[in-house]
């Protein structure tokens, strides 16, 4: 396996004849060029270094040393309080002692030993004692170092502050759950600290928490299940990914796992959760129609705008299906079980209201008759949402609708067609007939107040077809699982 050592030197990673330079920069040259002159001693990183490869014996280890080595400049060449000037501080001598010290004793472990200059994408000019500057370093550090790596070893003593801080919070960035931290006191055992691992779980509920505010629950479900969160929210978090995906089976089985792992209001949630879901056994249209709405929403947000599109589609239809079964009392259902059943029911209960059959005859596509009696497909429903809100009556004369049910619907006709103005664009995507990208710009150009306003559009739709307007499963999920989170991170 191969792992990777980092660390930062600083003036108490080395004796010279037991004692600590004074001046690095001067001392440290000295040192260096008469080395073989003097018994060294690294009274922090050998021990570290012992440490780890007890741990990983057969490892190809390597070793990076991170020094300071400060252009010369009127700041850098200003005296501190003892006299000794910012740049004399730097530990560029060091590296290369350590360097040789490192690569002479653990000839047989550490492959590569390398220094590496404090610096950013412009060069060594930063003040390595400001934690912003030297934050943005290691960031640009890590980048150019070997992410393929089994496991990752920071020592925690030695260096400046600002740097020991930026190099253990990048290297969570890179390595997440594979780095360690190594405590080295001076006289002590050594160590190696919890915090690492504190520290990676802390970054993803922190992630988690953000992937909720997008309404991304694969993304929320990962980076809790690496932040090892309690069952139940991780159930949770499976039952809103299922529902999304209108798997309402796994979602049901995903919320009675969750009510059974957790007790008090989150098992009364759950159990909620899991009655929510029993409409659509029965394939209750108000209730599918409502969760396309709720989906489309999830995908506006994610930025998934083909996705949303599609759903759009399908939210139109359902919206038109729901009319039709509502006031007409025409079955829909196409599927192979009941097709046959449903289309001779369909044409019967047609061929006893003479005034709806002769509205249909009188339709036409493409000047071709309007073939209603194939089934209830797209163009038809439309013929018949029109008959409706239009006043069509039934056999003994009264409409279908009622006046406030007909103004109402007229709303929601005046919206279907505002949706219509996106057919070309769903229809060139590649979740229908060809391969043109979506984007949010090219959605805003040809909706009037843009995909916000979808949004808000189906809501308006979804009220004005009279279906409950409950508060979004979803929604409550987040509120939830965030709490949860939140509430982890403040202990």
């Amino acid at each position: 396996m191969k792992i990777l050592i980092m660390c930062n030197l600083g003036n108490s990673d080395l004796l010279a004849d037991g004692k600590r330079p004074n001046n690095l920069r001067v001392e440290g040259q000295q040192l260096w060029q008469t080395f073989a002159e003097h018994q060294f001693e690294l009274p922090l990183i050998e021990p570290c270094l012992k440490f780890i490869q007890q741990k990983h014996p057969d490892a190809e280890a390597r070793l990076i040393c991170f020094y300071t080595d400060q252009p010369e400049n009127p700041k850098t060449m200003q005296a501190d309080r003892f006299g000794v000037r910012l740049r004399d501080k730097d530990t560029v001598w060091v590296a290369w002692i350590v360097q040789r010290l490192v690569s002479e004793r653990f000839a047989n472990w550490i492959e590569q030993v390398q220094p590496v200059r404090i610096e950013n994408q412009y060069g060594p000019d930063l003040n390595p004692s400001i934690y912003d500057e030297a934050f943005g370093a290691y960031a640009y550090l890590l980048t150019r170092i070997e992410r393929d790596v089994e496991a990752c070893y920071i020592l925690t003593a030695g260096g400046i502050p600002a740097c020991n801080f930026a190099l253990q919070l990048q290297a969570i960035i890179a390595y997440a759950d594979r780095c360690h931290f190594i405590y080295p006191p001076e006289g002590g055992n050594v160590t190696e600290l919890g915090i690492g691992e504190a520290m990676s779980k802390a970054f993803q509920r922190v992630n988690a928490i953000m992937a909720l505010d997008q309404r991304n629950f694969p993304a929320a479900l990962l980076s809790a299940r690496n932040a090892k969160v309690d069952e139940w929210i991780l159930r949770l978090l499976e039952y809103a990914v299922y529902r999304e995906a209108f798997d309402f089976q796994r979602a049901q089985e995903a919320a009675t796992k969750a009510e059974r792992v957790t007790s008090g209001t989150n098992r009364d949630f759950c159990r909620e959760l899991n009655a929510d879901l029993e409409r659509f056994k029965n394939n209750d249209t108000a209730a599918l129609l409502r969760e396309v709405a709720y989906s489309a929403e999830i995908a506006w947000r994610n930025g998934r705008y083909a996705d949303m599109l599609g759903r759009i589609f399908r939210f139109q239809e359902g919206v038109l299906r729901l009319i039709v079964e509502r006031y007409l009392g025409l079955p829909t259902d196409k599927s192979k079980a009941v097709r046959e059943t449903n289309l001779a029911h369909y044409r019967e209960q047609i061929d006893a209201n003479p005034a709806l059959r002769d509205f249909l005859d009188q339709r036409t596509i493409d000047n071709q008759p309007l073939r209603y009696r194939d089934g209830p497909n797209r163009p038809v429903m439309q013929a018949m949402f029109e008959f409706v809100r239009e006043g069509g009556t039934r056999p003994d004369g009264t409409p279908f609708a009622t006046k406030k049910d007909r103004e109402r619907l007229r709303g929601v006709h005046e919206r279907l067609n505002k949706l219509d103005a996106l057919a070309e664009l769903r229809n060139q995507s590649v979740i229908a007939h060809g391969f043109a990208g979506v984007s949010e710009e090219a959605i805003n150009n040809l909706y009037q107040g843009g995909a916000k306003q979808i949004v808000d559009d189906l809501k308006k739709i979804i009220e004005l077809l009279g279906i409950e307007g409950a508060t979004s499963p979803f929604d409550r999920i987040v509120e939830v699982v965030q709490r949860a989170l939140k509430q982890r991170l403040d202990a």
